[in-house]
């Protein structure tokens, strides 16, 4: 199966991942700090579903269904965030937000960020070796 791939194929596969990754650090991070908001892990989980796809149907652009779900999920998460965001720049504390992670927030939008890129630049090449362009 993953024998004549090139390397637009790995990156889509590797962006499916860390899309994944993106999702379990959502979901652990945000049920501790009773955070959670479904519709950003369920776009994160729909995101990493589509890059599963690309593995056994050869639709050029379905990469970018990933991308679509994965920018939905990153709008919708900064959307959420905003009042963190809001409190930590006015240095306001505990007003709404209680347990909020200005790392853990930053890091999740960084690595849905990664699965973007990845999915994005996986929708643009080839993913066979012996194709004709």
């Amino acid at each position: 199966m993953f024998k004549n791939k090139t390397i637009g194929f790995y990156v889509g596969l590797g962006g499916g991942a860390v899309g994944f990754v993106t999702a379990v650090i959502y979901l652990i991070y945000t049920l501790t700090v009773g955070l959670f908001a479904p519709q950003v892990f369920v776009m994160l989980l729909l995101g990493t579903a589509v890059c599963v796809l690309s593995l056994f149907f050869e639709w050029k652009f379905l990469p970018l269904v990933a991308v679509l779900f994965f920018s939905l999920a990153f709008g919708l998460h900064i959307l959420d965030r905003i009042t963190m965001f809001q409190e930590m720049l006015n240095h306001i504390y505990g007003m709404n937000e209680r347990g909020a992670i200005l790392g853990v927030v930053v890091l999740l939008l960084v690595l849905n960020f990664i699965g973007i890129a990845a999915c994005t630049f996986a929708s643009f090449c080839e993913r066979d070796k012996n194709q004709t362009a």
